[in-house]
């Protein structure tokens, strides 16, 4: 019998969340500051590590979590009416789940996902925009609910931002 009980997703979302904290552990910022930026670069966390890479790769961990514990849960996959695809969570937790206000959070994330498991670190190409999106629009300029900007083609998140949709997934995950 599969395990319905949300821990599991939950747990995939607290190692998110460690790796944000990671990241800004004081101890992390000296050792950049001061060893391991080679003088002619900045020295700061992104000269060694592209945070808005790791935080789109945490936008699919928690897309992940949420469709690994629909599965287990026995959500029904039914065809999203926005992007048509069985597998989006937002057709999934909203036909199953009446979420209100975080219900634009978990569109992004959809989209979100896309983006950065299918493409380059957040560039949305014209293979990306050959799909159908929830939110996300060629050439169209966006702010996101977590306040980040799509210009319309790019996306760069920050741990801010992975920290908001990590509140989002976890509100979700929490109802059940």
């Amino acid at each position: 019998m599969a395990d319905t009980n949300p821990a599991r997703a939950l747990d995939v979302v607290k190692r998110i969340v460690e790796m944000c904290n990671f990241i800004e552990d004081p101890a992390i910022q000296e050792a950049v500051k001061t060893k391991m930026v080679p003088v002619s670069m900045p020295s700061d966390v992104n000269s060694v590590l592209k945070i808005s890479v790791w935080v789109g790769l945490g936008t699919v961990g928690l897309w992940a979590a949420l469709d690994a514990f629909a599965e287990r849960r026995g959500l029904k996959n039914k065809k999203c009416p926005i992007c048509k695809r069985k597998l989006c969570i937002w057709a999934r937790y909203t036909h199953n789940l009446n979420i209100g206000p975080i219900s634009k959070g978990i569109e992004e994330l959809e989209d979100l996902r896309h983006l950065y498991a299918h493409n380059y670190a957040g560039e949305a190409d014209d293979v990306y925009f050959k799909f159908c999106r929830h939110v996300l629009r060629r050439g169209v300029p966006r702010s996101l609910s977590c306040g980040a900007q799509f210009d319309g083609r790019q996306l760069a998140l920050n741990l801010r931002d992975l920290r908001w949709y990590v509140q989002t997934v976890e509100s979700v995950l929490k109802r059940y």
